[in-house]
């Protein structure tokens, strides 16, 4: 008997969990093609309960007044989403006003009592959504937003005991929590209010930087290293940190005002590339000092983090390093889309009492397909493509990005989460500049300051990163490359020389076989790796998609399962 988790907010997923271990996991724009969907997982609901044992428990995440609004309203929260990637007018300065008048109001969403019973009552409609999906279920369990955060990184890290800190935009009114984990019980012992969020502070950054609120702040983060250092005070009076959490007195709380304000009021003194530097260092130094107070109250070092702000690597990158700091663990679905995986560990635990003490070493928990399901869609394509099946597909991919090929790579079971972890890649050499800057024009249409990401071989990592302690399977971290292999890896090396790697392991052998053969070419396992996704779209999901982008990109070469893809001349 398995849980099955639903998140219906931003980042819509579903996940099924069984005494204590994810076994399937999907989020719900891969299968509607429609990125961050914002809507109800049927999808991925429908995708768990064919595929997966029989789920007689719910989960739900989020319940406070907000998933009121979400559920009744569900246009609205559309709405906001095209607002923040700029697809639809931005509001008037007067109509933002009033917008911040309102959400000074709500944002906390005190008295608890009632947001929650608000909160309770939208679900009871999310009840009957979900019934209509056919399942067969016992019972639902609420569970708290910051509370699934915390599961999906507790019960995925393990470390025992744990404090687990969560920092994300907001959710069921806050902004963050600080827990301990132990023997598989999770105590909160500090909170943070969503009036004073570091998430929301790092976005309207983002967006008075002319990006995209929610989406773009990885962007912000490539841009720091191209400043000289700068500190601007002013970025202090909107967010800081006293006795350990966030504080602030500054009254624009909507995250478009407060964009229009930093653009007002500090961009325009400063360059685009200071104020990214200046609000990437605000932001981990506040981070750091949440993390040195509540270590020093616990005494606990090992960290298990989850929430949009640990999204961030570089600040990731900086909380592993401080000495403090033992061991360190970030969920690899860390954002909103995670939530469906913590809401269902939790309700796990609770009924079972499983606790997994193991630390998870992939995310390969999404759909796969079968030799015939491939076959037949390739089948679809004999007008515009030509295949051949290959029995040694993994090789013969690695010598083709050893002659300066970019491969589309898709094999097995989707990866869960932001990340694509070489099961859906775009694949390139890690030292060829040309590759990253065709990779650039033809398909993901980045700024000139946002790297790509490699994959390398467990081996290997000594000799590429320095300060290497152990493997990061899920480019989490980020990391500083050694300079005297800086021409064999200058493809996937940002300005400042850090990089941000999946440390491969044993865990997906026919990704390996390929990086060894690519490896016999230049003697070092690492290859170019990057989300399999045409500019706006989310990764794909299935063998159409695949050839999709394959027709519609100008790349030329496709491996999919044991076939050999390439576009007709």
């Amino acid at each position: 008997m398995a849980v099955l988790g639903i998140h219906d907010g931003l980042g819509a997923s579903a996940s099924t969990i069984e005494k204590g271990n994810i076994i399937g996991a999907v989020s719900e724009e891969r299968f509607t093609r429609q990125k961050n969907d914002v809507g109800f997982p049927f999808n991925s609901i429908e995708y768990l309960n064919e595929n997966f044992d029989e789920i007689n428990q719910i989960a739900i995440s989020w319940i406070g007044g907000s998933a009121f609004i979400r559920r009744f309203l569900p246009k609205y929260e559309e709405k906001r989403r095209l607002l923040w990637r700029k697809q639809i007018k931005k509001p008037s300065h007067s109509k933002m006003k009033l917008n911040n008048i309102v959400y000074n109001f709500i944002q906390n969403q005190k008295p608890k009592r009632l947001w929650h019973s608000l909160g309770k009552t939208a679900s009871h409609s999310l009840e009957k959504r979900i019934k209509k999906t056919g399942l067969q279920f016992d019972k639902f369990y609420y569970v708290d937003h910051h509370m699934a955060h915390a599961a999906s990184a507790y019960y995925t890290c393990g470390f025992d005991p744990c404090l687990i800190i969560t920092l994300d935009g907001s959710g069921d009114g806050l902004s963050g929590t600080i827990n301990i984990g132990r023997k598989g019980d999770i105590e909160k012992i500090e909170e943070f209010e969503a009036s004073k969020s570091l998430g929301l502070f790092f976005g309207a950054v983002t967006s008075a930087l002319d990006m995209r609120y929610s989406e773009d702040e990885g962007k912000t983060m490539s841009l720091a290293p191209y400043s000289y250092p700068i500190r601007i005070r002013e970025l202090e009076k909107i967010i800081n940190i006293k006795d350990g959490k966030p504080n602030s007195n500054f009254t624009i709380k909507n995250e478009l005002l407060m964009a229009e304000w930093i653009k007002n009021n500090i961009l325009w003194k400063y360059n685009r590339e200071s104020l990214a530097y200046a609000a990437q260092h605000h932001l981990e130094n506040c981070v750091m000092e949440i993390f040195r107070k509540y270590m020093g109250e616990t005494g606990i070092q090992k960290i298990a983090v989850a929430g949009g702000v640990f999204a961030n690597v570089i600040l990731n990158m900086r909380l592993r390093e401080m000495p403090e700091v033992k061991d360190f663990f970030v969920f690899p679905h860390m954002g909103d889309g995670g939530l469906s995986t913590g809401a269902a560990l939790y309700v796990d635990h609770m009924i079972n009492g499983k606790f997994n003490k193991k630390q998870i070493d992939n995310v390969y928990f999404g759909s796969s397909f079968k030799y015939q399901e491939i076959e037949q869609t390739l089948k679809k394509y004999k007008n515009k493509i030509e295949y051949e099946e290959r029995s040694d597909i993994s090789k013969f991919t690695g010598e083709l990005i050893n002659k300066g090929n970019i491969i589309l790579w898709f094999q097995d079971r989707m990866e869960f989460g932001p990340r694509a972890l070489g099961n859906r890649s775009i694949l390139a050499p890690a030292g060829n500049i040309e590759c990253k800057d065709k990779l650039n024009l033809i398909i993901k249409r980045r700024p000139y300051f946002q790297p790509f990401c490699p994959t390398l071989l467990e081996e290997d990592a000594n000799k590429i990163l320095e300060n290497y302690d152990k493997p990061n399977r899920f480019m989490s971290v980020g990391y500083t490359s050694k300079k005297k292999v800086k021409d064999k890896i200058k493809a996937v090396v940002h300005i400042d020389n850090t990089t941000r790697p999946q440390v491969l392991g044993d865990e997906n052998k026919k990704y390996k076989t390929l990086i060894q053969t690519v490896k016999k070419e230049n003697g070092l396992g690492i290859v170019l790796n990057t989300s399999f996704n045409k500019h706006r779209y989310p990764i794909v999901c299935s063998p159409n998609d695949a050839v999709w982008a394959l027709l519609n990109t100008g790349v030329k070469h496709l491996s999919i399962g044991d076939f050999y893809v390439r576009k007709k001349d």
